[in-house]
């Protein structure tokens, strides 16, 4: 289905869905005149059950009067407040007022005829707040490794200006933090790095992430577990016997606890007949049990892999009984999975009920309150439980006239309201951007197999979208995005609301609003020694492919202390002259053919005195002069002849090498490493460590040059790409920054493409390639 929306301030999309009760009352049949005396009208109503506070619900009435009475109708509400308005034809408008949480409201509509005949309807509306502050998009709860590192982002977005943003802890200090925020007058992104104190107990604390703005503090709060197992860990539970009848569908979900990221689901069916219609990939497992001549017993097998190839394997056994008369009736349901407030309707296959003499319905340990039963239907409303998952089995139980009696069954499976509202957040689609009447599509995926409802999208710009184009097909949700118009750069935040049944799922999404059609890139952050000359180059990118648009590097803040000597368009040379250590930011701008400028941001760090630490290597520079490199920092030393006037210091696995500032290149290592053999004449720019085998430098010209073991190969891989920043192998994988992308490659073959992220860094953490985005967020998904 699709929807559209033209948003002026604070707009939302909702899909069409809803359901309505209530009776009708009819005026009684006089059976001792034999006259049918006036009747009631009768009354329906469509429209959209979820709404955010404040915004305009439409719903659409039908009536009808048997005897075409005049008609006249009257609205109320459960909730004080809410104002209907005027009708325009068969269509009314609804206004909601500010909700401080989630809230359900019952609409009535009554309507009255000529005769003082009544009928009425229902509407259940679940209204969402619109915080009056602002929204913090963060985690409820945390679990942190002793003696490790960690990364907690916050995305926010404020309907006032941000003055200040903090992060605290409340019952436990932690000492070793850096943070890392970006952030426009009204949105924006914060990231806590931790590097964790080895504990010997579980420490229980809070985690607070606080924004001033003009009008007042927004706060959100993680309950965040500190344990003393440093390694990563990963459970996989399932249960421990599943009992069906042949030729039923079920659905068994895993109970699954990990610290990291799932790679796989893998599940393995054992022994013959295997089931039909298996679900792979995925937490669950939903089959429809194969027909058997007798009662059987197979082995299910779920193996889960996490990342840094972490893997858990669970069993269960699953009893399939024979059941003689299931040839005759069948059983079919409309959804096998569903949340609380859902309903599940189950039909059988027996449409003549001539030889019927009673049928019966029963579902196993099931409050029969939530059951509405019928020959033909069984309607089951799905309870608020605090149970993960529930599978009862349903029983139809046919007595003919004969005698005979004939049963058919079938499974269904719901969850909580917890895990449905986790199951209804759209997953992470990363950065996103947005140009000046440039239209961007979004492909977003939500979590689960869940059948959505209902979805709603709103903005808290705070320059509105123009337009927005969506649509909702199964667990796809496409969003067409256009602003015309973009007057600053800054961060965009979209809300999206999904609802299944009572509940509702919330996903903050973040992009960047560009003012310009032209996308500058200025390349990572290194690190270099004071006095040292530093060469930076940056690409310009157009959306419709443009050439030869004007550009130009610049300091951040004008200084006698920086020099900039411009080599060509995109190319600079920069020396820092002061006296401090410091971290300088150059801006490298660009300018598009509407003469709308926009540009990219690199951090340079200067250091006097700092310490480079490595595999087996602690090199140390001390007052901008070479020190030594020590295995460990205090064994022993490895033999460096220092270039004249130091500019950079590389080690990674057993070597190290030393960039001069006039290019020449000083590397050993403690074994045979063949990075030791500096290829001759070498004048660098930079150097970048790839791998414990193999180091890269690059040319004032922006080409590389590669020696060790793979040296050929990745001046060659470096060559086919256009200016390349950046490049990182850990044994599976080579990663560059190429252009605003990350390429990965297996050997020579391209295996993964990041697009558009214009990656501030890129490094190797604990034996993966990781890299920052634009805003400073750390992102560890590559393989």
């Amino acid at each position: 289905m699709r929807n559209y929306l033209l948003l002026s301030t604070f707009g939302i999309l909702a899909a069409c869905g809803g359901s309505s009760s209530g009776d009708e009352k009819a005026s009684p049949v006089n059976n001792d005149n034999r006259q049918t005396v006036n009747q009631a009208p009768t009354v329906s109503l469509q429209g959209k059950t979820l709404v955010t506070s404040g915004d305009l619900l439409s719903l659409t009435t039908t009536v009808t009067d048997p005897e075409n009475d005049a008609v006249t109708g009257k609205w109320t509400s459960s909730l004080p407040g809410v104002k209907f308005i005027e009708a325009d034809g068969n269509t009314h408008h609804v206004s909601f007022p500010d909700v401080e949480e989630q809230t359900q409201v019952t609409l009535t509509y009554t309507v009255t005829d000529s005769q003082n005949n009544q009928a009425s309807k229902t509407w259940q509306v679940t209204v969402m707040p619109k915080s009056s502050a602002g929204h913090i998009e963060l985690a409820d709860t945390v679990t942190l490794a002793g003696g490790g590192h960690a990364a907690i982002t916050a995305a926010f977005a404020m309907t006032s200006d941000i003055e200040k943003i903090n992060w605290r802890t409340e019952g436990f200090e932690l000492t070793h933090t850096q943070t890392e925020s970006s952030h426009d007058s009204r949105a924006g992104q914060s990231t806590l790095s931790i590097d964790l104190p080895t504990v010997t107990q579980t420490q229980l604390f809070d985690i607070i992430f606080e924004v001033t703005t003009s009008e007042g503090i927004v706060t959100k709060t993680i309950k965040a577990t500190l344990a003393p197992e440093s390694e990563p860990s990963l459970s996989v539970i399932l249960p421990e016997q599943i009992v069906i009848n042949e030729k039923s569908t079920h659905t068994i979900l895993a109970a699954i606890t990990r610290t990291d990221d799932i790679i796989s689901y893998d599940w393995q069916w054992q022994g013959t007949p295997a089931p039909a219609q298996q679900t792979q990939g995925q937490p669950f497992y939903t089959f429809k049990a194969p027909e058997l001549s007798e009662t059987q017993t197979f082995k299910l097998l779920l193996s889960v892999t996490m990342k840094g190839n972490i893997q858990q394997t669970a069993e269960t056994s699953v009893v399939v009984e024979h059941v003689t008369d299931l040839n005759a009736i069948e059983l079919s349901l409309d959804r096998l999975y569903a949340a609380p407030g859902q309903t599940i309707t189950v039909t059988p296959n027996l449409t003549n009920f001539e030889d019927v003499e009673s049928v019966s319905w029963l579902v196993h340990d099931f409050n029969e309150d939530l059951l509405q039963k019928s020959n033909e239907k069984l309607v089951i409303t799905i309870p608020d439980e605090d149970a993960f998952q529930t599978s009862p089995l349903v029983e139809y139980k046919v007595k003919l006239k004969s005698g005979a009696e004939k049963s058919a069954f079938a499974n269904f499976s719901y969850v909580s309201r917890t895990v449905a509202e986790d199951m209804l957040k759209v997953k992470d689609p990363g950065e996103f951007s947005i140009y000046p009447d440039y239209p961007t599509t979004l492909g977003l995926e939500f979590h689960s197999d869940l059948d959505i409802e209902e979805v709603t999208v709103s903005s808290i710009d705070y320059e509105p979208y123009d337009s927005l184009e969506w649509t909702l097909e199964g667990h796809n949700l496409t969003l067409n995005l256009n602003k015309k118009t973009i007057s600053r750069k800054g961060l965009t935040t979209i809300k999206i609301t999904a609802k299944a049944g009572d509940v509702v799922g919330e996903r903050m999404i973040m992009g960047t609003a560009y003012q310009a059609l032209v996308v500058p890139y200025a390349g990572v952050q290194e690190t270099y020694i004071m006095g040292s000359e530093a060469h930076v180059f940056g690409q310009v990118f157009h959306l419709n492919d443009k050439q030869n648009l004007p550009s130009h590097w610049q300091a951040e803040n004008t200084s006698d202390r920086v020099t900039i000597k411009q080599v060509s368009d995109t190319s600079a040379s920069i020396k820092y002259n002061g006296r401090t250590e410091g971290t300088l930011t150059f801006e490298f701008h660009a300018t598009d053919e509407h003469d709308q400028t926009d540009h990219s941001d690199v951090e340079l760090r200067y250091k006097s005195s700092h310490t480079f630490r490595g595999d087996d290597y602690v090199c140390k520079v001390t007052d901008g002069e070479f020190e030594s490199c020590r295995e460990g920092g205090y064994g022993q030393p490895l033999t460096l002849t220092a270039p004249a006037e130091l500019k950079q210091v590389i080690t990674k696995g057993d070597y190290a090498c030393l960039l001069g500032n006039y290019g020449s290149v000083v590397c050993n290592a403690k074994g045979d490493n063949p990075v030791k053999n500096v290829p001759a004449q070498l004048v660098a720019t930079k150097l970048n460590a790839v791998d414990e085998n193999n180091v890269c430098a690059q040319l004032s010209n922006a080409s590389w040059q590669c020696w060790g073991t793979r040296g050929v190969e990745l001046t060659d891989l470096l060559a086919e790409n256009a200016t390349v920043h950046k490049v990182q192998a850990n044994g599976a994988l080579t990663c560059l920054v190429s252009n605003k992308d990350i390429k990965c490659y297996e050997g020579d073959t391209q295996t993964k493409l990041i697009e558009g992220i214009l990656p501030q860094d890129l490094f190797i953490y604990t034996r993966e390639i990781c890299y920052r985005t634009s805003r400073g967020t750390l992102k560890c998904d590559i393989e």
